[in-house]
């Protein structure tokens, strides 16, 4: 199969970007999306299974396209309270970062990041890296299905999502080999009159390996798709190592 060239690929993801607005996506199949079901209330951190403020990870990130190009990204925590853990992402010698703070909800969030000066077409490119609940498991046994939390995309309707339990795995990365929970995130949207079926983002499916040791996932794949299902974003994020303060 041939890979779309770079300039498609360029537009089709920073429109993923802008549909989505900061963040944002109901059922990967389509159709008429069902009302998202109340969220279940927050959950207190659990002292004995989160992370501390300094523990470090790094992951190796890498898309199916050419562009955004490989890179090294790090998450360092900045803070954990009653509710919340809060850290900052950034890319390896690469000087933007992103802030966000997470607590048991389920959601996925976009964080935009490292910006990339091209030597072929000398323009600048943005890196968005895709989370979904990464201290999910610091606040007590993960959910076995639940509605996932996204903001209100900049155009187009509405996103809605839901994340199911899937079960032990074991993963092998460039960390080491881990026990790890798969949960599966879908969201997803209805085709409308004013989205383009070619390039508007309307599926979003991910997949995300907890492992309780690490306290953190240790890997995620995203694969985002427009309502026509040509692929506008395959990424897969590794953790590479991790060290606890």
């Amino acid at each position: 199969m041939t890979r779309p060239s770079v300039g498609p690929v360029l537009t089709q993801r920073r429109q993923l970007i802008g549909a989505l607005g900061a963040t944002a996506l109901g059922a990967w199949l389509g159709g008429c999306a069902t009302p998202p079901s109340p969220p279940p209330p927050l959950r207190p951190i659990d002292a004995a299974k989160a992370p501390r403020v300094g523990d470090l990870w790094r992951y190796e990130f890498r898309s199916v396209f050419r562009v955004p190009a490989a890179r090294l990204l790090e998450v360092r925590v900045l803070a954990v309270g009653s509710g919340n853990v809060h850290d900052r992402l950034a890319t390896v010698k690469e000087p933007e970062v992103d802030e966000h703070a997470f607590d048991s909800s389920l959601e996925m969030v976009e964080r935009p990041l490292a910006v990339d000066r091209s030597l072929v077409q000398r323009f600048l490119r943005r890196l968005t890296v895709f989370e979904f609940s990464p201290y999910l498991q610091a606040f007590g046994p993960l959910p076995d299905e639940g509605s996932v939390a996204t903001p209100t995309p900049a155009f187009g309707g509405p996103f809605t999502g839901r994340a199911r339990l899937r079960g032990a795995e074991q993963v092998n990365l460039p960390a080491g080999s881990f026990d790890a929970v798969r949960m599966d995130y879908e969201v997803s949207r209805p085709t409308t009159v004013t989205m383009r079926p070619e390039v508007d983002p309307a599926f979003i499916l991910a997949t995300v390996w907890y492992a309780a040791a690490m306290k953190r996932p240790v890997r995620w794949t995203v694969v985002a798709r427009a309502s026509d299902r040509n692929i506008l974003v395959d990424d897969t994020y590794e953790l590479a190592t991790y060290r606890p303060a």
